[in-house]
């Protein structure tokens, strides 16, 4: 099938340029010319679909769930869905478990009508390619909580570089100088910029990041348990005082394997999460909030912005919203012996 990519190589004008064309935005004759003149070349017939989308809205809105069962999406959903409410758009939501072949399926549904734009919150660097196949489209894309830094996609996510930092910089002024860290999907800008937080900080003060205290989480309850259980059974001696999870749900992974072991927190060992999950304040987690609402909420408003918007220059736009550490009874000061 000839692609928009095609005719933009064929007419020597950027994919932007032939988007526009076909979406009956205002670009200079000469360019419209040479569009023209490439989809005449190529046989190019516009997806039927497509052709509706771009001359009648259906005040409806799609966001993209990794995980309807992780607690951390319903307040981002709850934020995208009153935004929605509040401007007239219906929100529907779909949930691709994390899995690359489900992301191909939504994708799919979306693109079968009936949608005038898209919130991704499930973005990882795997689905660049089915993502680059949705931007050809004239459906609107907006980023939420996720994004793929190679693609230049709206989006609004959260300062998790910062989170991490401050997180791990918190640990090291109570103390802590012998710190493990659970990370969590590989392939997730947000669990790569809450590592290199915690990673800058410890190198800032000179500390060793110790390979294997570095457990791998996967964002999930029963893997950061046993990686943490596996840790502290092993450690002996030498184990760390200290646990940094990048998310509340293998935070209390850790928080139960250290519980099985014997381990007071925070005297014997300290632990610390990320997201302020609403489980986290009376178990007296020390975690690191993230804005989960307004990212959801402000998503939705940039890409209504996108659905409305006619001007052919409009720029990228990248909102990073700050997050804030919630400092409670899990991570006291390291006692010397």
């Amino acid at each position: 099938m000839v692609t928009i990519k095609d005719i933009a190589k064929k007419a020597g004008v950027s994919v932007a340029t032939v988007s526009y064309v076909l979406n009956d935005r205002p670009v200079s004759d000469e360019m419209k010319g040479k569009v023209l003149q490439a989809i005449d070349e190529l046989n190019y017939v516009p997806n039927e679909i497509a052709r509706r989308l771009r001359v009648k809205k259906n005040h409806t809105i799609a966001l993209v769930l990794p995980d309807i069962t992780n607690p951390f999406y319903p307040d981002l959903a709850k934020g995208c869905q009153d935004a929605a409410k509040e401007n007239g758009f219906t929100l529907i939501m779909i949930n691709t478990e994390d899995k690359e072949d489900q992301l191909s399926g939504a994708i799919n549904q979306v693109r079968q009508g009936g949608i005038d734009g898209l919130i991704l919150a499930n973005a990882m660097k795997r689905d660049m390619s089915q993502v680059e196949a949705l931007l050809e489209t004239p459906i609107p894309v907006v980023f939420a909580h996720r994004s793929i830094k190679e693609l230049d996609v709206d989006s609004v996510t959260a300062d998790n570089f910062s989170g991490g930092y401050t997180a791990a910089k918190h640990l090291i002024s109570s103390g802590h100088q012998n710190i493990a860290f659970i990370e969590g999907l590989l392939g997730s800008t947000v669990s790569l910029n809450r590592k290199e937080g915690f990673k800058k900080a410890m190198e800032e003060a000179g500390l060793a990041i110790r390979p294997e205290w570095m457990i791998k989480g996967e964002t999930h309850y029963d893997t950061s348990y046993n990686g943490a259980l596996n840790l502290l059974r092993s450690s002996g001696r030498e184990r760390p005082t200290a646990i940094f999870a990048s998310s509340d749900l293998m935070a209390l992974g850790a928080v139960d394997a250290a519980k099985e072991v014997g381990l007071a927190i925070p005297d014997d060992i300290a632990i610390i999460g990320y997201d302020d999950l609403f489980m986290t304040s009376s178990l007296q987690l020390t975690t690191v909030h993230v804005p989960r609402y307004e990212i959801g909420r402000q998503a939705v408003l940039m890409l209504i912005d996108k659905i409305n918007e006619k001007k052919s220059n409009r720029e990228t736009k990248n909102i990073v919203l700050d997050t804030s550490l919630m400092v409670r009874n899990s991570c006291g000061r390291r006692r010397v012996y």
